[in-house]
């Protein structure tokens, strides 16, 4: 077995911990800049790192971009799954809290969507991000189908929709209101949009009355 402590070891560790640095770092400069502004050469300098270090591992702004949202969204499930650990067995806790997270629920989760809308229109017109952006949302996807898979076996939803329709609705849902809550709509803040959500939902999944309301969870600051 290697020996961790070898310094070819060591070498893919330090590699290893300055690409996270670069990809924390960028997603930082993208949220508090905007992505019009942002420089190559910020990014290194917030990363504490050399801009030919960056451009070692990132040839491409695309390239780096198209990892950011990947970084973003692996930290972001992380946080998902602990959500959903704290909710319970309940079917329905769980996807109350689960979509929850698909809200700017927090200022991480707020972060997270300004980054995503920063990069919405790249995502659109670059087909390599358009590729990340269809893989992070299927990954939502299949967790909500997951979920109300479980919840019909379990007795707690009635419905005969097909669970795949029903997550990319409930993640659409969750798409438009968070929008208005992070563009500050005077008539829509998060409480409402939650409330917006867990009726919907509610009503889609057949469940009896609306989603309760989410499990109060800590991973994220709060908004």
């Amino acid at each position: 077995m290697p020996d961790s402590r070898s310094p070819r070891n060591q070498r893919e560790q330090a590699a290893a911990d300055a690409r996270d640095k670069i990809l924390a770092a960028a997603a930082e400069v993208i949220v508090r800049d905007g992505l019009a502004q942002v420089r190559m050469a910020a990014i290194a300098r917030t990363a504490g790192v050399s801009s030919g270090l960056l451009h070692y591992h990132f040839d491409t702004k695309e390239q780096l971009f198209g990892e950011v949202l990947r970084y973003s969204h692996a930290v972001s499930a992380e946080l998902n799954q602990l959500a959903m650990d704290n909710a319970g067995e309940d079917p329905a806790e769980r996807l109350s809290s689960f979509l929850d997270r698909c809200l700017p629920s927090d200022h991480q989760r707020a972060d997270e969507w300004l980054l995503w809308q920063e990069l919405a229109l790249l995502c659109i017109r670059d087909p390599h991000l358009a590729k990340v952006g269809t893989d992070l949302y299927e990954d939502l996807y299949v967790t909500v189908a997951d979920i109300v898979r479980e919840g019909v076996a379990t007795g707690v939803f009635t419905t005969t929709l097909d669970p795949r329709f029903l997550a990319e609705t409930a993640v659409a849902l969750t798409d438009g209101l968070g929008e208005r809550v992070l563009a500050r709509d005077p008539n829509l803040g998060i409480e409402e949009a939650r409330a917006a959500i867990a009726t919907a939902v509610g009503i889609l999944v057949g469940h009896d009355g609306p989603l309760p309301a989410p499990t109060p969870f800590r991973g994220g600051a709060e908004a």
